[in-house]
């Protein structure tokens, strides 16, 4: 059987909090090396072909988490969206943002819009990155756009190309660190046909030798979609 590389990869990056407690180290350190991992694996990503990247970054169910440490996430991203910025373009990575944005501060979505609109002809990686984002969120949303007289015709695939997604293919393989067997939310619908699997490594901890050993399992898996 030919090895066949996953279109879409989705990533459930946790572990974060679990990894600095491990360590003895302030949350914010769990955080920032959570970081740095993501643009290893995203050049793993580029290396082996894969099109369509997608990495669950902060949900709406988040929020309930402790005031000081939302503030830091929100920071944090907007820190990474301007340091990260010549990694993106040098690498020719098409970044989108999914989820519910009219919730994050005015400058946050700023620096948002800014990166989607540099890297919206680079077709190298297509790299989206869900924050505020949950799936059943992103369902009534998605409803809320379309006129009642209009449902009854709608198959699915018109009704995805109307998701945060968009034409994105849906999901391949979908990826959770740290051990938790469970989706949380995340591309409910997209994920309907993908091939989960769950490592006990908390995100920090995750390799590009480990994601590379999953891409290379994904690959001698006979796919049958229910035939």
């Amino acid at each position: 059987m030919q090895q066949q590389n996953p279109v879409h990869v989705a990533l459930i990056m946790d572990g974060n909090r679990h990894w600095a407690k491990e360590h003895h180290l302030p949350l914010s350190w769990g955080y920032r090396r959570g970081v740095v991992r993501i643009t290893e694996i995203v050049k793993s990503a580029i290396e082996q072909n894969i099109a369509h990247l997608t990495l669950f970054a902060f949900s709406t169910e988040n929020w309930k988490r402790p005031e000081t440490e939302v503030s830091y996430l929100m920071q944090l991203f907007s820190r990474s969206i301007t340091h990260y910025t010549p990694f993106l373009l040098k690498q020719e990575i098409n970044v989108r943002f999914i989820g519910n944005l009219n919730a994050l501060k005015p400058d946050l979505v700023e620096r948002i819009m800014a990166i989607q609109a540099k890297t919206r002809n680079y077709q190298k990686l297509f790299l989206k990155i869900a924050v505020n984002y949950s799936s059943r969120d992103e369902v009534i949303r998605t409803m809320k756009k379309i006129p009642p007289c209009d449902l009854q015709d709608y198959s699915w695939e018109t009704f995805r190309q109307q998701l945060d997604t968009g034409n994105c293919p849906d999901v391949d393989l979908l990826i959770r660190t740290s051990g938790n067997q469970r989706l949380s939310n995340f591309l409910l619908l997209q994920s309907a046909y993908a091939e989960l699997i769950f490592v006990k490594k908390n995100w920090p901890d995750f390799t590009k030798q480990d994601f590379e050993c999953l891409i290379q399992a994904f690959g001698q898996h006979e796919r049958t979609f229910g035939k």
